[in-house]
């Protein structure tokens, strides 16, 4: 009797090798087996570029013809900026369909499965849901939540910290833990702080590409924004956030900022930009994800800070994620900075609970993940 799930198993394996590429698209891989042998297999590499399926196809060629085609996702059936993947696999020969979930995408939701019943394929799915809906956890919050997926992530002391009280935050954790930030860095499609982290700490806010993403075809289908809440149009020119151009930098404007700025701002080749009302110096959140999601394809983004700008996601239950650098360190006073400001709590009841938690020693420091509880969105 065949393994399915081992075959499924493999489609993950395959589609993580996607991560940071195919964003705000889900990672997907697929396997084309006859019995117990693999005829073909194929992962989306990048944004843009052919699906799992359309890769594993191409590579079966007439093999493909009485094959079971192992797919962790529904294939999908409509023209986005590739043609629908159900037209390549009813063509191709294909006998069965193996899948493990629906794609949640309006556009598809059970369309494809459909198509391929109603030319002669038989479909199955349902295998490793839970597994699937997990590993494509940031394509499904876009596709419900109409926005990117939110992680949180500072630094802070033993004692809960992020600067003394007046700024100074270098370095609260080691080479080691900013080194692995960096690796991680490249599994998002943007990075976001406010003004002030720019002007204090003059980031570079860059990735580093580990093993095989280093080959160049590759690294050139990498998408990075590092995205600046700036209203009034005071980042420098002259910062270190201009340096890679193959990073975009993506300064959030108010509404009302002149043309003749935005003009100083063009002299930089990789500049790009949006204008949203605000108040207070505040942009409404919400409507900037779904900017950021809709016009600029960012599916996933990394919040470093500072306070100002965690506080404003924390505020509005807008995070999926939060990752909590721990160092080695005890700052103590009155006045040193942590993490979240806004409003003062009451009842300890009023706190936001974060589950799922996975700690990590990283050197001298520690990684906290969590999630946000889900019931905070649907109280929300």
């Amino acid at each position: 009797m065949v393994e399915h799930k081992k075959f499924l198993k493999r489609c993950f394996k395959l589609a993580e090798k996607g991560k940071g590429l195919v964003s705000p698209n889900p990672l997907v891989g697929a396997v084309i087996a006859k019995g117990e042998r693999i005829i073909a297999e194929g992962y989306h590499k990048g944004f843009g570029l052919p699906h799992a399926e359309i890769e594993a196809l191409n590579k079966a060629k007439d093999k493909a013809k009485g094959a079971t085609l192992y797919v962790n996702l529904e294939p999908c059936c409509h023209w986005g900026k590739t043609p629908p993947c159900t037209e390549s696999i009813i063509k191709s020969g294909i006998k069965e369909v193996i899948a493990c979930i629906i794609d949640p995408n309006p556009l598809v939701n059970g369309n494809g499965f459909k198509i391929l019943e109603e030319n002669g394929i038989k479909v199955r799915y349902g295998y490793l849901e839970e597994e699937a809906e997990e590993f494509n956890r940031f394509y499904i919050t876009n596709i419900k939540e109409k926005r990117p997926y939110i992680i949180l992530k500072w630094a802070q002391t033993l004692d809960g910290k992020i600067a003394t009280y007046i700024g100074s935050s270098k370095w609260i954790t080691g080479e080691e833990t900013r080194n692995y930030l960096k690796k991680k860095r490249f599994e998002v499609d943007g990075i976001m702080v406010g003004l002030n982290t720019i002007l204090k700490d003059n980031p570079f806010l860059d990735y580093i590409a580990d093993q095989f993403q280093t080959k160049k075809d590759i690294l050139d289908k990498k998408r990075y924004y590092k995205i600046i809440l700036d209203p009034e149009g005071k980042t420098p020119l002259e910062s270190n956030i201009w340096e890679n151009e193959k990073s975009k930098v993506l300064i959030v404007f108010d509404e009302k900022i002149s043309n003749e700025k935005i003009e100083e701002y063009k002299k930089k080749p990789n500049f790009d930009y949006i204008k949203l009302p605000t108040e207070n110096r505040k942009f409404e959140i919400k409507k900037l994800l779904e900017k950021l999601l809709i016009e600029k394809n960012i599916g996933i983004i990394m919040v470093e800070g500072g306070k100002f700008t965690l506080t404003q996601f924390f505020e509005n239950k807008l995070f999926d994620e939060i990752w909590a650098f721990v160092g080695n360190k005890i700052l103590g006073g009155e006045n040193s900075l942590s993490v979240f400001g806004g409003k003062d709590k009451e009842k300890i009841e009023e706190a936001i609970e974060i589950e799922k938690i996975n700690i990590e020693k990283i050197g001298d420091d520690i990684l906290i993940k969590g999630r946000i509880k889900n019931d905070v969105y649907r109280n929300h």
